[in-house]
C-alpha cells in the first residue's frame, strides 16, 4: 500500500525528551527539503501540537468516529510541517481496539500525496497502541538518556517490541548527553546490555547534547531548530535528519 515513509520515535519511559525530539526532527527533515508530517500517536496525552504552535480543529478522534477522513485531520503548522493530532485526556483513545488501531494505520495511505515522511510520536512504554504503531513503521528510533532507570525502561521497551513485532533493528538517539563522546559512551554501555540478552541490532544515529539554548527552547515550548538554529543541540538534530533523509530504512 502506498504511503509515506514512516519513522516511529519511542522511549521506554516518559520525560526523556521524545516529543521534543520528534517535533524538531520533523522540522529538520522539512528544512532538508522533504514534505513532512507528524502524527501524535500518544493518543490520550497529545501535546506535540503545542511545540509546533498549531491548534488543530480536528483530531484522530474525529476520524475514528467517522466525522472526517484521516486526510481531513491534517493541519499545516506555521513552520511548514503538517500535523495529525491525537486526543488529550479522552477516554475513547486510551484503550483502542485492534480494529481501530488498524483503521488509523490504513489511513496513512490517504497522506501519500502530500507527505514524503511521517514522524510517528508514540506514547512512552509498550502499551498495545505503541506496539501496533511501531509495527506499522519502516524505522524505529528509541530515545535513551544516560540514567540507570532509563536504561532499564528502554531495554524493556526494545525487548517487548522485538518479541511482539519481530523487529530486530532499532536506531538509538542518545539525548541530553554532555557531548558526542559522552553520548558514544552511553550508547556503548546500553548496547552491552542488549547484546547480552537480546538478538537485536542497535544503530547509534546521533547524540543530542544538553545545552542552554535547548533548555530555553523547551521552556518557551518552541522547537530549538527554529528558535536557535546555531545551537549545538539544533546542529545535532539537523545532522540526524540528514542521516534519516539519506539512508533507506531497514
Amino acid at each position: 500500500m502506498k504511503r509515506p515513509q514512516a519513522t516511529a520515535i519511542t522511549s521506554g519511559k516518559g520525560g526523556v525528551g521524545k516529543t521534543n525530539l520528534s517535533v524538531n526532527l520533523a522540522l529538520a527533515l522539512h528544512k532538508a527539503g522533504q514534505r513532512v508530517g507528524i502524527f501524535d500517536a500518544d493518543l490520550a496525552l497529545a501535546n506535540a501540537h503545542l511545540v509546533l504552535g498549531c491548534r488543530p480543529n480536528r483530531t484522530i478522534v474525529d476520524a475514528l468516529s467517522g466525522q472526517c477522513t484521516m486526510a481531513e485531520t491534517v493541519v499545516e503548522s506555521p513552520l511548514g510541517v503538517k500535523m495529525i493530532a491525537g486526543g488529550s485526556g479522552l477516554a475513547e483513545v486510551m484503550g483502542l481496539s485492534v480494529e481501530k488501531r488498524q483503521e488509523i494505520i490504513r489511513g496513512f495511505s490517504e497522506l501519500a500525496g502530500d507527505i514524503d515522511h511521517l514522524i510517528v510520536d508514540t506514547a512512552a512504554g509498550v502499551e498495545s497502541n505503541v506496539v501496533d504503531f511501531v509495527a506499522a513503521c519502516d524505522r524505529v528510533i528509541v530515545v535513551v538518556v544516560g540514567e540507570p532507570t532509563a536504561f532499564v525502561d528502554a531495554y524493556a521497551s526494545i525487548k517487548v517490541l522485538h518479541q511482539d513485532t519481530g523487529r530486530d533493528r532499532f536506531d538509538i538517539i542518545i539525548n541530553r548527553a554532555a557531548n558526542d563522546a559522552a553520548g558514544a559512551q552511553i550508547f556503548s554501555r546500553f548496547r552491552a546490555i542488549t547484546d547480552r540478552f537480546l538478538k537485536v541490532t542497535l544503530n547509534h544515529i546521533g547524540t543530542v547534547p544538553e545545552d542552554e539554548k535547548l533548555a530555553r527552547a523547551v521552556g518557551k515550548c518552541e522547537p530549538v531548530v527554529t528558535s536557535f538554529p546555531d545551537s549545538p543541540s539544533a546542529k545535532a538534530i539537523m545532522k540526524i535528519a540528514t542521516k534519516l533523509a539519506g539512508t533507506e530504512p531497514p
